[in-house]
């Protein structure tokens, strides 16, 4: 939202954001028994309704949730659905995390790939996040990879040498993130103290990490980011859980690191950027691993395709066709 806020300023609009929670950051918040039950048996929501809007040239609707509502409520010529991820992929990859939520996942997976199939003509405009994500959502609609932007790193080559120091960043108040990074650790736990690898874990909510009993360094929430991608090897993207696209996997690879990441992280990128993403069992296939560059590839090219710039260009070629 922020890097639409920052486009559509630049181009001349004047832009108010309503949010859709009242309530802050849940990450100190233990959920209820009754919460807990519900996100199990159905991973995902269904549907929502949306608060009165003003009237607007423009409604940029970035929660899937609401989509179906927006469509009721707002001019279709108003209307950009922003699909930050594909939510029956979600529902159906979080649904997978146990066999009590996978005959839930799967059941709002098939009504979200209806709801994929259709909503999308009901709106003016779409942009995906994912590259994948763009023949999943309906052929009648059109529809542009828009991914998220990042910071502006200057790019710099690692140079050669052995992988000893591998970090994970992200939120762990976020499920997909929790899951997935659990999941690494019951698939490969074992193998690190084998191949002398030293785990680093960061970002909010991470502390939890230390309750799992798994070897990983934990370093918690961070004020700034240059002192945890400055000393490691190599970062991990191991998410097979949600959609879209992969920032932290984005930022790692402009700042020279080498990434390990799933085909579910590599569909959210094009396939000119998808070879920037290993596999993780490559990390254990050789001891040490070794950190080198991606031939052919111009690092350069990835960090301008997903910067703020390259963003905003994409919504003004969006709006000159409107």
């Amino acid at each position: 939202m922020i890097a639409w806020e920052e486009a559509l300023k630049s181009l001349g609009y004047t832009v108010t954001i309503h949010g859709l929670n009242s309530r802050g950051p849940s990450l100190d918040r233990k959920p209820s028994f009754r919460t807990k039950a519900k996100r199990t048996l159905a991973p995902m929501p269904l549907s929502r309704s949306l608060a009165p809007l003003p009237p607007a040239d423009l409604n940029v609707i970035a929660v899937p949730v609401v989509f179906k509502a927006a469509a009721r409520d707002l001019p279709r010529d108003s209307i950009i659905f922003d699909w930050m991820d594909l939510w029956s992929v979600n529902s159906r990859t979080m649904g997978a995390s146990s066999p009590l939520s996978m005959p839930g996942g799967l059941t709002q997976s098939a009504i979200w790939r209806r709801r994929e199939s259709r909503l999308p003509s009901k709106a003016r405009f779409n942009t995906v996040a994912g590259y994948g994500d763009l023949t999943s959502i309906g052929t009648n609609a059109s529809a542009e990879w828009l991914p998220t932007p990042t910071q502006t790193f200057a790019s710099h080559d690692r140079g050669h040498g052995p992988v000893a120091r591998v970090g994970f960043l992200g939120n762990l108040g976020y499920e997909p993130n929790e899951m997935s990074l659990r999941k690494f650790f019951r698939d490969f736990g074992h193998l690190l103290t084998a191949r002398k690898l030293e785990i680093v874990v960061a970002g909010f909510g991470s502390e939890r990490v230390r309750t799992w009993g798994v070897p990983a360094t934990v370093l918690g929430a961070l004020d700034n980011l240059d002192s945890f991608y400055d000393n490691i090897d190599a970062v991990i993207v191991p998410i097979d859980h949600g959609g879209g696209i992969k920032v932290k996997a984005v930022e790692a690879i402009a700042r020279g690191l080498t990434v390990y990441g799933t085909d579910h992280v590599r569909s959210g990128f094009s396939p000119d950027y998808g070879p920037w993403i290993r596999n993780i069992e490559e990390l254990f296939r050789s001891a040490p691993a070794q950190r080198t560059d991606v031939p052919g590839l111009d690092r350069s090219q990835l960090i301008s395709r997903f910067s703020q710039g390259a963003f905003t260009s994409s919504v003004d070629d969006i709006l000159g066709r409107w």
